[in-house]
């Protein structure tokens, strides 16, 4: 355990600062969900005046279907099981639709360098938050998780914050990944912790089928190779891997009946083990 100096008096004004986190300040429309109180005291993930840390901010990002009750019950269990504050952006700026030619019409329209962009300047807002005083608050500890298109913004994001060398803290991809005319994915394990996770039924042929899930390991083994072997925290074989799990089709992690096609309690599984990896790498103490 880390023991941190007691740089300033506690008030409430800086337990507030710590704990807290307002949509208002924050540079795109976003929603913010926070644990319930009941989950507060049972994880590690949490702001304090006394060791000057903020909570930890997980972004959860959409699928194509835009902020609907699916993404924002997800947010809520990452919130309750790790501590963490869960960001939801708004990519459609409040565009909702359960109509499947719609969504791939909104996904199609989507500035994706624009939402890239977007999503560059809220988490530099999230590490660094306007009223934090760099003299009393070290930056908040960030990671990102999406579904579907959101998965392949998790990596994208992740990847360009490597390139400005303000590298997230952990990065989780559901069935997803960017186009590499947007950007370069293949050197997120030399600076973040990743995990890829995909369906073995997937039919999404170059986004997150499972030719697309094998290349993708093969990547990152290769890039991990010629560091020597040594992932950026030095444990490569536990925080650099690429999931594919068995029996399950597209957006598996899903609760809807029509797409949600779960064998053996994999979904159950993959979020404890999603809850595990991010309180690894977002705990502050």
């Amino acid at each position: 355990m880390h023991v941190f100096r007691r740089l300033f008096s506690s008030t409430p004004n800086q337990r507030s600062i710590a704990e807290s986190l307002s949509p208002s300040s924050l540079p795109m429309p976003t929603r913010v969900v926070f644990p319930h109180s009941s989950a507060l005291e049972r994880h590690v993930l949490r702001g304090s005046e006394a060791a000057n840390t903020l909570r930890p901010a997980v972004i959860v990002l959409q699928e194509w279907w835009g902020i609907n009750d699916t993404i924002l019950g997800h947010a809520q269990r990452i919130a309750n099981n790790t501590g963490a504050i869960a960001v939801v952006p708004d990519l459609y700026n409040g565009t909702i639709t359960a109509d499947k030619e719609e969504a791939a019409h909104l996904m199609g329209n989507l500035d994706w360098n624009k939402a890239l962009t977007d999503l560059e300047l809220l988490v530099a807002r999230l590490q660094r938050p306007v009223d934090a005083d760099p003299a009393l608050f070290k930056d908040r500890k960030v990671a990102s998780l999406g579904f579907c298109m959101g998965g392949a913004l998790s990596l994208a994001i992740t990847a360009r914050m490597a390139q400005i060398n303000k590298p997230l803290h952990a990065c989780v991809s559901f069935y997803g990944t960017p186009s590499p005319k947007l950007i370069d994915i293949s050197q997120i394990p030399a600076t973040t912790p990743v995990q890829a996770h995909f369906g073995e039924h997937d039919d999404h042929k170059g986004f997150a089928d499972i030719a697309t899930a094998n290349k993708l390991a093969d990547t990152w083994n290769l890039t991990v190779q010629k560091l020597g072997g040594a992932h950026a925290h030095g444990f490569h074989s536990l925080e650099s891997n690429v999931y594919v799990h068995q029996g399950v089709g597209h957006a598996f992690m899903n609760e809807d009946g029509s797409v949600r096609h779960e064998v053996g309690g994999e979904v159950d599984k993959t979020w404890e083990k999603v809850f595990k990896f991010l309180i690894g790498h977002l705990k502050t103490v």
